[in-house]
């Protein structure tokens, strides 16, 4: 008899305790997005998807209309991550931040040329007019003058630079006012679509300076003081959604909408670059080739730091 009460009192409580639990609302995990940016697609299937309730937490897409704002909200703890590169976090971890980095995209972004354009080397660069999409730290733009310079060529000074948003320099090189561009991945795809071509692969650049691991430089920052189980859920769900993402068509017709692509060449080619972009868990050769990168752009600086990068930045699994 005392059997039979224990069965039905441990079947009560394990009841009970399921609806409890299904009555417990699930912490709500931040993001802070550029509305227009490729994040917002990934975000938007992850939540469709309930991939966010499938790792332990509720997602909350916040959208701003630009970088800067983004990275105001992580700054002021009025976001849980944001998505920015790598060389902007250490920067801050410098000045006593405590961010960490999960891996968003190998994409760096495009050297894109303009129709009839001859360039063979970078000497050819001199005195051309050359767009750089999000200043001077635009990575394509970084690891440019990088390879330039040991040819013993300085871009900075030897070519006639303008810095714009992209859509603006997009526009620019449209109408023939630029002869180079260095800029987004998604906003060069969709002038390959158009017709234009990438004067340079950047991975044949980042091979030529010795980094051959395809570095992610765009990552989910978050401050490391974050719930560990929430940063592991939120990457979990990230990569759930990369991988559906990669095979799945019909979840980016989904999509299509917040894209604006304006034909389908242009669709089908930021369709390709984000899955060409999709990152694998870092290893520690990539880690090692970002301390390196760093340095390469510290040495870039008319007055050097010899400041080094702090691995423990980015995101190893537990």
């Amino acid at each position: 008899m005392h059997t039979f009460l224990r069965a039905i009192l441990s079947t009560f409580l394990l009841v009970f305790t399921t609806q409890l639990m299904a009555q417990t609302p699930l912490p709500n995990v931040r993001v802070t997005v550029i509305a227009s940016g490729t994040v917002n697609w990934e975000l938007q299937h992850m939540k469709h998807m309930h991939l966010d309730q499938e790792n332990g937490f509720n997602l909350v897409i916040n959208p701003v209309a630009s970088l800067s704002a983004a990275r105001i909200a992580i700054t002021s703890g009025n976001a849980d991550f944001i998505v920015s590169d790598w060389l902007w976090g250490s920067e801050r971890n410098m000045k006593g931040a405590n961010l960490g980095f999960l891996p968003f995209s190998r994409q760096i972004g495009s050297i894109i040329a303009a129709k009839g354009s001859t360039f063979s080397n970078f000497s050819d660069l001199k005195g051309k007019r050359v767009g750089i999409a999000g200043g001077p730290l635009n990575k394509g733009w970084v690891l440019l003058r990088a390879a330039a310079k040991k040819e013993g060529i300085d871009l900075e000074k030897e070519v006639q630079i303008q810095f714009a948003a992209p859509p603006l320099l997009n526009q620019a090189m449209r109408s023939g006012r630029l002869d180079l561009l260095a800029t987004f991945w998604h906003y060069g795809a969709r002038l390959e679509a158009e017709g234009y071509s990438k004067l340079y692969s950047l991975d044949d650049v980042m091979k030529g300076l010795g980094l051959g691991s395809e570095i992610p430089m765009l990552g989910y920052l978050y401050d490391q003081s974050l719930d560990p189980a929430l940063v592991r859920g939120f990457y979990n769900a990230t990569k759930q959604t990369k991988a559906q993402l990669a095979v799945d068509n019909d979840a980016w017709d989904r999509l299509r909408p917040l894209m604006k692509a304006e034909n389908d060449d242009i669709y089908h080619g930021l369709i390709a670059g984000y899955r060409a972009g999709i990152p694998s868990d870092l290893s520690q050769e990539q880690i090692d080739d970002a301390v390196n990168f760093y340095k390469i752009i510290d040495d870039l600086k008319p007055y050097p730091s010899g400041t080094q990068l702090n691995p423990a930045l980015f995101y190893r699994e537990p």
